[in-house]
């Protein structure tokens, strides 16, 4: 192998020969006859590790290949063919291009004035980016080391490389992409494959667009889980911690630390591990000894693993007294919960729960009931039957995430009552209800007589019988409007209100329906609790502004805003039947209209 690279202003080479454990080395300045030296190593093997280092720190010193044709073309020539988000690129900028199928021996660094980017001359025009006319393998790491930007690479062709590592540069295959780990540090770069994408992991903190298929264990950044993904299909059943996945080295907490993995792909060395253990797995690696002896296991702590659904070996544990399941993703418990007949404490926070199953009936011993931050709408008749409960938490139902939860605006359902059923659990001791959108309480009292606190805070209730309701405490019933304004801050806003949210690019169709529903929603939420409404029109107000200028920021999406106020100008009509001549329809149409205008 010959290597080449500027040192300096001089052109430098650097190569060697290997027979068996001797290499035979060849370097020195280019147009010389340089220096010849001879090494010889205990092995062959230790020969070939000593000249793979020596080209991998020669690489990382900007040397390449001298087996690589390039050719140098003015930007002008062929950005007509370059498919990538621009960069300002000016008509005098040199690109690289290689042309038919080319193998680069080593890694391939993406960074300016680097490598096959180096300049000969300081004051000349840069490259900005290496096109390849053809498939493109890297026996190596393809290496970006700049957040903020970096030469592009374009392949028309397939690439294949021992790993991918890049930041702020801008790479687009035509064809499929085929590489070992895959780290993609967000800022202004950006990764487009126009068929399938094989890797062995992906780590990203932005979404890669790929338009075939994706075969890879994906992490897709900020704290999120890892998912096996095969021929573009994701398995959310059987998801992984970033631990199970990934060496400890670039992990922290629940964080792969992409700007770590970077580097280490860069030096050779594996960010993952060689096998993955799955959350399923690492559970039953986990109980694998408690099993033989389940009936001896009194409590088992399931947090923050991710979870969509139980693990069915869960429901072997019978003598189960403590159970948490705080911080997973469970929408839904199944029935077999209810085989768990010994609970005594059960912990369900922040999940995002829909509703309980039936089976919570059978849980006669449990004493203590956290179901807060989650999305319950209802409870199910059959809690009364949990005689021994004491506590029940149900402070913020609905959690922050509630479309997300439901799937859709259109499917959200809200807990608008406070459930009968609690009124019949005859120990309960305390109950706790904040930021769920209570408009009502129950028409019977509390069968309990040991109850000490039943707090009601920040809801949406406006009076209270003083006398069937003596055993609550429902504070402040004049901040109800106040509440009810607040949701409107909370959902009615730029992060749920996109372009492309209501427009579908391709076909060029608007289609507002999950928007209306959001709309829908928010007036169920504030009539008539808000009246006057100056505090929720002036929330609408602001919010509708900033989603116009989020919409429109570029100046180019007028057309847009004024679809999207047209038809919520539109949808006041059916959705404000039920409220004749209210005020805050009325004043809504004037908050739409003027961004039904924008631009006009």
């Amino acid at each position: 192998m010959r290597l080449v690279g500027v040192e300096g202003k001089a052109r430098v080479f650097w190569a060697y020969a290997q027979h068996g454990e001797r290499l035979e080395l060849h370097h020195g300045k280019q147009g010389t006859e340089g220096k010849r030296e001879s090494r010889t190593f205990a092995s062959a093997e230790e020969a070939a590790a000593f000249a793979r280092k020596q080209v991998a720190a020669r690489v990382d010193k900007g040397a390449w290949s001298s087996d690589l044709a390039f050719e140098s073309t003015p930007w002008e020539q062929v950005k007509g063919s370059v498919q990538l988000p621009g960069n300002s690129e000016q008509d005098e900028d040199r690109v690289l291009v290689l042309t038919g199928d080319v193998v680069v021996p080593h890694d391939l660094w993406l960074d300016f004035r680097r490598g096959i980017f180096a300049l000969d001359d300081p004051d000349a025009e840069p490259f900005i980016g290496l096109l390849v006319q053809g498939n493109l393998t890297v026996e190596g790491c393809v290496f970006n080391g700049e957040n903020d930007f970096g030469p592009f690479l374009q392949v028309n062709g397939n690439l294949t490389a021992t790993s991918i590592a890049i930041g702020g540069s801008r790479l687009r295959v035509t064809g499929d992409v085929m590489t070992g780990d895959f780290v993609a540090v967000y800022n202004h770069g950006s990764v487009s494959v126009g068929g399938g994408l094989v890797a062995r992991t992906i780590a990203s903190d932005y979404a890669l667009r790929v338009e075939g298929p994706v075969d890879a264990h994906r992490y897709q950044g900020q704290g999120s889980k890892v998912f096996a993904v095969s021929n573009g299909v994701e398995d959310t059943q059987d998801l992984y911690e970033v631990k199970g996945v990934f060496l400890p080295a670039v992990v922290s907490g629940e964080r792969v630390l992409l700007d770590k993995a970077r580097k280490l792909l860069a030096t050779g060395k594996p960010i993952s591990r060689p096998e993955f253990t799955s959350v399923r797995a690492a559970f039953r690696k986990l109980v694998s000894k408690k099993m033989a002896e389940p009936d001896k296991v009194k409590s088992l702590s399931l947090d923050g693993k991710g979870l969509k659904s139980l693990p069915e070996e869960l429901f072997l544990f019978r003598r189960l007294e403590k159970l948490s399941l705080q911080s997973n993703e469970l929408r839904t418990l199944p029935e077999e919960l209810g085989l768990l007949t010994e609970l005594r404490e059960l912990d369900l926070r922040s999940n995002g729960l829909l509703t309980l199953p039936e089976s919570m009936g059978a849980l006669k011993k449990l004493r203590v009931l956290n179901l807060e931050t989650n999305c319950l709408w209802r409870l199910p008749d059959s809690l009364a039957e949990c005689v021994e409960l004491r506590e029940v938490n149900l402070v913020n139902n609905p959690y922050a995430y509630l479309r997300w939860a439901f799937g859709a605006w259109s499917k959200v359902r809200l807990m608008w009552e406070l459930p009968e059923v609690l009124t019949r659990l005859p120990k309960l001791e305390v109950l706790k209800f904040e930021g769920t959108p209570l408009r009502t309480l129950p028409t019977r009292r509390f069968d309990s007589a040991v109850l000490k606190t039943a707090t009601v805070r920040r809801s949406l209730i406006t009076q209270v019988d003083p006398e069937l309701h003596a055993q609550l405490d429902v504070v402040d019933l004049a901040s109800s409007p106040r509440n009810a304004a607040a949701y409107i801050d909370y959902w009615f806003k730029r992060e749920n209100v996109r372009v492309e949210h209501i427009h579908d690019a391709k076909s060029g169709r608007y289609d507002f329906t999950e928007i209306i529903a959001l709309l829908g929603l928010l007036l169920r939420l504030n009539i008539p609790t808000a009246a006057p409404y100056d505090g929720a029109l002036e929330k609408f107000r602001v919010q509708s502004e900033d989603i116009a200028h989020a919409m429109d920021w570029a100046g180019a999406s007028a057309h847009h805003v004024r679809a999207l106020f047209l038809a919520l100008g539109d949808a006041l009509g059916p959705l404000g039947e039920q409220h004749p001549s209210n005020a805050l329809i009325a004043g809504l149409r004037d908050v739409f209209s003027v961004h039904a205008r924008r631009g006009t």
